[in-house]
């Protein structure tokens, strides 16, 4: 006999019981997913050198941390700080992230902003947006967090040798020590443009971002 068929010669109490237990159940698995989901936390911590980060353009609230909130796949989050150049001295920035968990978050999330490589003077604020976008292939991951470095650079990003000016010359360099982590014979801390403590694709793209772009 059907299991359909099996069920309608059922007693209608017996069938309308049933019933409600599937729904209550069904409501307490999305209830306790609910709570999964919004108590998620999804945060960075963010370490400047060189700089100060604050929410104000007064500057007087520091940003320690961002809280991303629950992200969906293929989605995106801006957050706007304001950056201050705290040296004596003009300074580019360079923002790099670090310590992801899980690691393999850094697969699926990519951390970008509108920098658009500008001097800064001292004492001199930008109004910087921070995007983190999240693949729409993301599987496996429930809640991450990672830092966020921020610093400042006599140099643009991608101008390893210091020469002024972003060319073949920095792309020898990174292929040079590509592959390569601390203690390594090749290993050159100047080519780890991201500071994850590994020469890998990502500080090519860096160059290869900025190629041919000089200093003033």
């Amino acid at each position: 006999m059907r299991r359909k068929e099996y069920f309608q010669k059922l007693p209608r109490s017996y069938r309308d019981f049933v019933i409600v237990l599937a729904v209550a159940g069904l409501a307490i698995c999305l209830f306790v997913l609910s709570i999964a989901m919004n108590s998620t936390t999804n945060v960075s911590a963010v370490e400047v050198s060189g700089v100060g980060v604050y929410w104000d353009r007064d500057c007087s609230d520091i940003v320690s941390s961002i809280e991303w909130g629950t992200l969906q796949p293929g989605s995106a989050k801006n957050v706007a700080v304001y950056i201050r150049n705290e040296e004596e001295k003009p300074m580019y920035l360079i923002v790099s992230t670090t310590k992801w968990n899980p690691p393999k978050a850094s697969q699926y999330l990519n951390l970008g902003w509108d920098y658009s490589e500008q001097r800064m003077n001292p004492g001199e604020i930008l109004r910087i947006t921070l995007t983190l976008s999240v693949s729409r292939y993301i599987e496996g991951i429930s809640s991450f967090s990672f830092d966020i470095l921020i610093s400042g650079s006599d140099h643009i990003l991608g101008d390893i040798n210091g020469d002024g000016i972003v060319d073949v010359f920095d792309f020898i360099i990174v292929a040079a020590a590509f592959g390569s982590k601390p203690g390594d014979s090749k290993w050159n801390p100047d080519a780890d443009l991201n500071s994850d403590g590994l020469i890998d694709i990502f500080d090519v793209e860096a160059v290869a971002k900025n190629f041919g772009k000089t200093e003033p």
